[in-house]
């Protein structure tokens, strides 16, 4: 989408011990996050790939954990230690 700089997708334990996915996406400048964009976006995923496979929840940040070498740090995410 247009609107989306970066994203990275990550899976979270629900309470079922089952692996959800997670979003978590940085929008480029002039962007506002809101609900709808959220819905957009799992609607953007839903429509290009299976059904199991879109993030569950959306989460805005204003930028990734990244390790010193560039790397996300997703078990940051994973934990949400934002």
């Amino acid at each position: 989408m247009r609107s989306v700089k970066k994203c990275v997708v990550v899976g979270v334990p629900d309470k079922a011990n089952l692996e959800k996915p997670q979003a978590f996406v940085v929008l480029k400048d002039g962007q506002v996050a809101s609900s709808k964009l959220g819905n957009e976006l799992q609607e953007f995923v839903r429509s290009r790939t299976a059904r199991y496979k879109y993030p569950r929840q959306v989460f805005f940040v204003e930028e990734l954990p990244r390790t010193s070498t560039g790397k996300i740090q997703r078990f940051k995410l994973k934990n949400r230690q934002l």
